[in-house]
């Protein structure tokens, strides 16, 4: 397993538990296409030492439902509900997603677009928002363009920063 790394995502920083290669990126394949949950608990498991101190609470960002319904999971959701038993952090889905977008894997970033996610509750601020995987950021730009200067942080699973 390779140690992921971090970036600034606009004005927010971004942590990952692991570099999207070997072994990251096929828990995350298992996790995002196959529903397993063991590996849901190993990579919360790498993502729980790099929160930030203190957030009030993790949002997951959402998959789109045509997707979730598909694939029958919600990789950032399952992701956020282990993170938030093992940090004792409440878990919000305080994102709804877009029925639909394109899908962002193998397309260039600038085809990659932001998905406009809808506020579903008002949230005290620091909120950390967790995802599977995090490539050009597009997804969680949309993210932070619903809950405006409230993000403390961004923590992905995987990312190929």
């Amino acid at each position: 397993m390779r140690p992921g790394g971090a970036a600034l995502l606009g004005d927010v920083p971004a942590r990952f538990a692991l570099h999207h290669s070997a072994t990251g990126r096929l828990l995350v394949h298992r996790l995002k296409y196959h529903g397993l949950a063991a590996a849901a608990d190993v990579l919360a498991g790498l993502m729980a030492p790099l929160l930030p101190p203190a957030p009030a609470v993790l949002v997951p960002i959402p998959r789109a439902p045509a997707r979730r319904i598909l694939y029958g999971v919600d990789p950032a959701w399952e992701l956020a509900q282990r993170l938030g038993k093992l940090a004792h952090v409440p878990v919000v889905k305080a994102l709804a997603a877009p029925l639909w977008w394109p899908r962002h894997a193998g397309r260039p970033d600038p085809e990659r677009l932001a998905p406009r996610f809808r506020l579903r509750q008002p949230l005290a601020a620091p909120v950390v928002l967790v995802d599977d995987v995090i490539t050009s950021g597009a997804t969680v730009g949309g993210a932070v363009a619903a809950i405006p200067g409230h993000i403390a942080s961004v923590l992905a699973a995987t990312s190929p920063v």
